[in-house]
């Protein structure tokens, strides 16, 4: 059996920054979408997702999109998630976030289905 590891960086939340909650909705999530855009010299610390699904499919978060539909560096799965149960929380520890890539857009991607997401976090400046 062979074990993928994602790149699952918790770390310390930085002091300044915005905050964000975004509440999303697909009808399709089969192909990578934006689920927050890429910002220029700034770093998307997930903080919270929740997602539900009305069918069974597999779960991807991460960052970027350099390939339509491919999502560049996976955070968080692949999750398999069924239709009688397709939903997935994740909160980071207290004062601590998931560490997106730099510059880059958070992206979700299912195989299929009706999906809603959740997602809270922080945008910070990258230190010069």
């Amino acid at each position: 059996m062979a074990i993928t590891t994602n790149t699952y960086n918790i770390v310390e939340l930085p002091m300044q920054g915005k905050l964000f909650h975004i509440s999303l909705t697909s009808a399709d999530l089969s192909g990578a979408e934006t689920a927050l855009a890429a910002v220029a010299k700034k770093t998307h610390y997930i903080t919270h997702i929740q997602f539900q699904i009305a069918s069974a499919c597999d779960l991807e978060i991460g960052s970027g999109e350099s390939v339509a539909g491919t999502i560049d560096t996976v955070h968080i799965g692949t999750i398999a998630l069924d239709a009688n149960n397709g939903n997935f929380v994740w909160n980071a520890p207290e004062g601590k976030g998931l560490k997106c890539t730099s510059g880059t857009l958070i992206a979700i991607k299912a195989s299929a289905g009706n999906a809603w997401c959740e997602m809270r976090g922080k945008t910070c400046s990258d230190k010069i």
